[in-house]
């Protein structure tokens, strides 16, 4: 599976998503990919690039727990043998409980980590160590049956998981395990012969049916056709079938690698290389066929457009690049113009000093709301004499210290904005320039073909995609004219207007001059950023 994934990946995605699909392969090679997944998603990362293996956190949690849990019975009957039960029922009480603690405050962890998904193996581990009295009770299977289509129909997207009702089908589950011998009408049911099939190819099926509707959504722009999805169903069932014949019952049998060494060998060299293939895809050592198209548009990701903070020791700086991610975006571009500068940023941060875009609350508001102080900290200590100010500048403010709403930066929140950033230039040292570069037209705008940028519009087949949009429609015009109009009446600060050399004649290219002006649905490429920057004379930088 992870072999077919990878040459399949490397085949139709993106190299952006190559190289988070890369991540996902590394961990899942390892049997780490729930401790993968548990990290949550960084800004720039593209979920879809994760999403063909992501069904494999479940074999993460399963491998992990089969190497500790032996170990475990193995201090236990050490101890004492009749005390594992106890333990077992112990340790899944306490997982279930800190599942319950942890689900509101860190649902990602609680969704994929060990310790709070071990209590539902450790359910099933309670029915093996539980006396073998006679079970026949079809009432009780009935029941456990009960439970299980009650999970079916009360938990949503929206449950909270793991939690409460996540006890319907595990309980069912076990009271079916437990009681549903033969003879009883749940038995009969379940042993119907396509459900047993059903059964022998489940696992198969399970790693199968992940990537192949991944890869069917892939490359289709908006809802899959019901005969597209029941042929992918089909294909999942068909593989999974294929590799219960092949590759499951032949070694279960021990009729194929019945010699350990052997088995030892296939399954290393199995695993080996999709790791490989992973390590070579996050180093982009490997790219996927859409690659070459990539370079040569320019569209990959520019080498510093993930980084948050650069300041060269000991070196004068021309300038210092302030914002969020759409000022690192211009760094490399901004560096081959005006020489070495520095660069202050948190990603979707927007951070005036009395005004910020995240509350309080937020786990990235301190960085965020810290930022501005940063900023006058190092113009002083390094003398710097100008500061280029980017950002996407369509945000919710909230000020700071009372996480008081005060509308949008495009609404009635701008008032407030071009007031802080006013009282943020006065505590710059003075004579210090403040360069505001106007909100990036983005590929955004261009509609939802455009969501995440135009090489992954291309790798949809059913569509064809634009070259440009109307520029009335480019992000941010409204607050981009309001900054405008403010640094007209102040003196410290020059504005810069991002849209007018990637926008011309009416129209936001998205390919200009062979080139791509964006390497995602937002963020400009080097060569989009250079005719930015260019826009930028010289001599307000010098000193």
């Amino acid at each position: 599976m992870l072999a077919a994934t990878t040459i399949t990946g490397w085949a139709i995605l993106t190299p952006e998503d190559f190289h988070q699909f890369s991540k996902a392969l590394i961990a899942a090679s390892v049997f780490a990919a729930n401790l993968q997944f548990a990290r949550g998603t960084d800004y720039f990362e593209s979920a879809e690039g994760l999403q063909p293996l992501i069904h494999t956190w479940t074999l993460g949690v399963e491998e992990q727990f089969y190497l500790m849990f032996p170990l475990l019975l193995m201090g236990a009957s050490r101890w004492r043998k009749d005390a594992m039960l106890v333990l077992v029922t112990l340790l899944g009480l306490a997982s279930f409980a800190l599942a319950l603690w942890l689900a509101p405050r860190w649902p990602v962890a609680a969704f994929y980590l060990l310790p709070t998904r071990m209590w539902e193996l450790m359910l099933g581990a309670a029915c093996a160590l539980l006396p073998k009295a006679p079970r026949k009770n079809g009432w009780l299977a009935t029941t456990g049956l009960c439970l299980i289509l009650a999970g079916l129909w009360l938990i949503g997207p929206e449950t909270p998981a793991p939690g409460p009702l996540f006890l319907l089908p595990t309980l069912g589950t076990a009271l079916i395990i437990l009681f549903a011998q033969s003879g009883t009408g749940v038995a009969r049911l379940l042993g119907w012969r396509l459900l047993v099939l059903l059964g022998m190819i489940s696992f198969g099926t399970y790693l199968w049916h992940q990537p192949v509707l991944f890869f069917l959504h892939y490359v289709w722009f908006g809802p899959l056709p019901m005969i597209v999805t029941v042929a992918g169903i089909f294909a999942a069932l068909a593989l999974g079938t294929a590799s219960w014949r092949w590759l499951e019952e032949p070694v279960r049998r021990r009729r194929a690698l019945a010699r350990p060494a052997r088995l030892v060998l296939a399954c290393s060299a199995a695993l080996i290389v999709p790791l490989a293939a992973g390590g070579a895809g996050y180093l982009t050592v490997l790219l996927p066929r859409s690659g070459a198209e990539a370079q040569r548009l320019a569209g990959l990701r520019p080498p510093n457009a993930s980084a948050q903070v650069i300041v060269q020791d000991r070196r004068p700086l021309s300038f210092v690049l302030y914002g969020d991610s759409h000022a690192a975006q211009y760094f490399d571009a901004a560096t081959a113009r005006f020489g070495t500068g520095a660069l202050l940023s948190n990603p979707g941060c927007l951070s005036a000093g009395a005004v910020s875009n995240r509350l309080s609350g937020d786990p990235e508001g301190a960085a965020c709301r810290g930022l501005a102080a940063r900023l006058t900290e190092l113009v002083a200590e390094r003398q710097v004499r100008t500061v280029i100010w980017a950002q996407r500048w369509e945000r919710m403010l909230y000020a700071d210290g009372s996480d008081a709403p005060l509308g949008t930066t495009f609404g009635k929140g701008g008032t407030h904005l071009v007031q802080a950033m006013a009282g943020l230039a006065d505590t710059l040292p003075p004579q210090t320039r403040v360069i505001i570069v106007g909100n990036s037209p983005t590929a955004w705008a261009a509609g939802p073909l455009l969501e995440h940028g135009w090489l992954r519009c291309r790798a949809w087949r059913n569509v064809d995609c634009p070259d440009s949009y109307p520029a009335a429609r480019a992000e941010g015009r409204e607050v981009s004219a309001m900054l405008s109009a403010f640094a007209a009446r102040d003196p410290r600060f020059t504005y810069v207007d991002a849209q007018a050399p990637l926008c011309p004649d009416g129209r936001c290219l998205l390919r200009q001059h062979g080139q791509l002006n964006y390497w995602d649905g937002s963020h400009m490429t080097t060569p989009a950023a250079a005719r930015v920057m260019a826009t930028i004379g010289s001599e307000l930088l010098r000193p």
